[in-house]
């Protein structure tokens, strides 16, 4: 039955013929394990095309819809983390496998005639490989794609003459949107792959008819030692791919692909290009101001024209050098290797950068805020509404865009900013603010200097605490501590400046209600007032039209839960 089914099958397809010259194609010099690298490619190549069609399911480009859909892929779908996992290493994967297949085939001389035109081939396959990476890395419309890939487009942009056209048009306009996401996503899903379709094909044809560049041997020790493809050179490929594949596998199901916070164009994010566009990142850091078009586009042109030109340079060459190929494989290993040192360079210096690893720190901690916001569900007016979701967490995005001028973060290292507020009115912090008013974490960067430090015994500085700590409201006051905390209130001078009676007197805070929600809300409102700072006041005033009024809630909210957070200061 199936002997029939195939004698009809060839009759009408010839595929047993075709099977025949696949396999047993003559390897001129013999199997060896340095070809299975571009066979390992196309068998990655199609692992992307078959895991870009899964993702493809489920995936909405559009601002509002792409974060929450790939979310929904890494937590909803069956099996959907490991197949965007396979996806995403996959693309770091196939440019590693691109550079060795590179050197290998240089060192074999494979620009030499007569496979100039494959050559030429596969450097084009290349910058599409390189252009899906980069296309493929904005979609998520996570933080990290969003700011990496302003990097690569603020790069297209300082192009001589098509720079700034060619930028907008890829953004779709002035800057990132919707049309930025939707021609990302044309590109990456249909453009490109259609380019990579039509020059893998033209790449196979011509290395069929070619063959495989043989070692430098005599053509008669090449025929002694030549073999078919089946079953040595088979297996070697098949081997490769295998364990290739399998560490995906590994990979994507151990680690997962990144997800981080959805991109928000008001935050300060950390911009990083992924680890294959790092180099051009590091040469951008020597080259800045007018000598920026240097390291864009002068040194990467010349790099990406040498590999072009290879054929030609050699053709040129051969005649005086018999060797020439060597020599060419060895100038472009040389250059590959710079361009390794640049990225090594560059992650170097951000691993030196304690700045680098404070703002990577904050970006994890609200990637993980936002995937667990998002189980909650996502508003359909975008991703960056989730956070409303909890106004505490919705509090600290306002600080962080409307406050973070003035108030720093508290472990910013040389503080030179307003009270950091992290541990807020928590009894530690008073303690520490009472002992030393003027440290920079407190007053220390304000003209506010008339505030003496509290001097006296560790058992009355913990019952002032206690009574200032009462005024917020907290539930769990000690209240015979709170009450001789007030009753030293007097005696210990703090009434010298500070009123408790709700109105002021213009010298200092009054202090009744300290640190509530209804004391928070009304200094953020009016700071200047004489129940606040008065004369002394430097906070810039948050009427409603600066700050609305569920901001200002969540606000309060968020620092009022601070009494119960650990200070990040020493």
């Amino acid at each position: 039955m199936l002997k029939r089914f195939g004698d009809w099958l060839d009759s009408r397809t010839g595929h047993r013929a075709l099977m025949h010259s696949a396999l047993f194609e003559r390897v001129l010099g013999g199997a060896r394990w340095r070809y299975v690298f571009g066979s390992a490619l196309v068998v990655l190549i199609l692992l992307q095309a078959v895991t870009g069609i899964a993702l493809e399911l489920y995936y909405s480009p559009s601002t509002t819809d792409a974060w929450a859909s790939v979310n929904y892929i890494e937590t909803q779908v069956q099996l959907g983390s490991l197949v965007r996992g396979l996806h995403h290493f996959g693309a770091s994967a196939i440019v590693i496998l691109v550079v060795l297949h590179l050197l290998q085939t240089a060192w074999a001389g494979a620009f030499r005639a007569p496979r100039e035109v494959n050559w030429l081939a596969g450097f084009v396959l290349m910058q599409i490989i390189l252009a899906l990476a980069l296309t493929g890395y904005l979609l998520p419309w996570d933080q990290k794609g969003y700011w990496a890939t302003q990097v690569a487009t603020s790069i297209a942009g300082t192009l001589p003459l098509i720079g700034e056209k060619l930028q907008t048009f890829l953004q779709g306009g002035a800057s990132y949107g919707n049309l930025t996401l939707t021609r990302f996503h044309t590109l990456h899903v249909i453009l490109l792959p259609a380019g990579l379709v039509l020059f893998l094909g033209i790449h196979l044809a011509l290395f069929r008819k070619h063959g495989v560049t043989p070692p430098d041997m005599p053509q008669e020790e090449l025929e002694r030692r030549a073999e078919p493809f089946f079953p040595k050179q088979l297996f070697y490929d098949t081997a490769f791919a295998a364990a290739v594949v399998g560490t995906l596998f590994f990979v994507a199901f151990s680690q997962g692909a990144p997800l981080e916070g959805p991109a928000d164009p008001s935050s300060q994010y950390l911009a990083r290009p992924e680890w294959y566009f790092l180099p051009l990142f590091q040469l951008l850091k020597y080259f800045e101001g007018g000598a920026e078009l240097l390291g864009t586009v002068v040194l990467p042109g010349l790099a990406m024209g040498f590999m072009a030109t290879l054929p030609f340079i050699h053709a040129f060459l051969v005649r005086r050098l018999p060797q020439a190929h060597r020599a060419l494989a060895l100038v472009l290993t040389l250059g590959l290797a710079g361009v390794g040192a640049l990225g090594a360079l560059a992650v170097a210096s951000d691993r030196k950068d304690p700045a680098v690893a404070t703002m990577a720190a904050r970006a994890h901690e609200e990637a993980l805020e936002a995937r667990r916001l998002a189980t909650k569900g996502v508003p359909t007016a975008g991703p960056l509404e989730l956070y409303r979701n909890d106004p505490i967490v919705w509090g600290a995005r306002v600080i962080s865009a409307q406050c973070q001028s003035c108030h720093q973060a508290c472990d910013t290292p040389n503080y030179t900013g307003s009270p950091c507020l992290e541990g807020y009115a928590s009894r530690a912090w008073i303690a520490r603010f009472l002992r030393n008013p003027r440290a920079p974490h407190f007053f220390g960067n304000t003209k506010i200097d008339e505030m003496d430090a509290y001097t006296g015994p560790q058992e009355s500085l913990d019952a002032l605490v206690e009574f200032l700590y009462s005024q917020g409201e907290r539930p769990d006051v000690t209240v015979a501590l709170a009450k001789k905390g007030e009753e030293l209130f007097d005696g210990e001078g703090c009434a010298s400046c500070h009123t408790l009676d709700g109105v002021g007197s213009g010298m200092a805070p009054d202090l009744k209600g300290w640190a509530s929600h209804a004391w928070t809300a009304a200094f953020i409102r009016t700071p200047g007032a004489p129940r606040f700072f008065g004369e002394l006041n430097e906070m810039e005033t948050f009427d409603h039209t600066r700050l609305p009024e569920d901001e200002l809630r969540a606000v309060t909210l968020w620092l009022h839960a601070q009494a119960s957070q650990p200070l990040k200061f020493p």
